[in-house]
């Protein structure tokens, strides 16, 4: 809800000050299934996270396994190397551990008020807010490099554009 807050509050004070806006929704593709591990258990570190709180998170990790059911029969146990379990309160918040690690590496300083883009983010969803169509391509590549860095990857397929503007054109 914050965000929707947030977004809502720049898009009226751009409206009131005449300034277009350009926006992207940008997705992930596959994240819960893709996710490094390896990635995932770097991230609790660097955020000064307790060890034990980063040893539950590799618990959780470790030996995980999957059966599946075809025609009434189970399947032999297969060993789960990549991704989180979806539904799973622990793995959203691994997940957003990660997601932040890329993003804090961006050059995000103050506000979309006194700056070329913003970056509000939920889950795995994030919203790249700029003020011209150039310093939104520009933010996405930079995004796609440090997403790229800690195992995610975008799914272009999935974006969603949407340019705000007071005058007709």
């Amino acid at each position: 809800m914050d965000q929707i807050f947030v977004v809502r509050q720049i898009l009226e004070k751009f409206y009131a000050d005449d300034i277009d806006l350009h926006l992207l929704f940008i997705d992930f593709k596959k994240v819960f299934d893709s996710t490094n591990q390896t990635k995932l258990l770097e991230s609790p570190a660097s955020f000064g996270i307790p060890k034990k709180i980063e040893r539950l998170m590799k618990m959780a990790l470790e030996g995980a396994q999957a059966k599946v059911i075809v025609d009434g029969k189970i399947s032999n146990p297969s060993v789960i190397s990549r991704g989180v379990r979806q539904g799973d309160a622990l793995s959203a918040k691994m997940f957003n551990l990660v997601l932040h690690k890329a993003l804090k590496n961006l050059k995000q300083v103050n506000t979309i008020s006194n700056r070329l883009t913003q970056i509000c983010g939920y889950a795995d969803n994030i919203l790249v807010t700029a003020r011209s169509l150039p310093a939104l391509e520009a933010m996405c590549v930079e995004i796609s490099r440090e997403a790229g860095r800690v195992g995610l990857e975008l799914n272009p397929q999935k974006y969603k554009y949407m340019r705000f503007s007071v005058s007709p054109s």
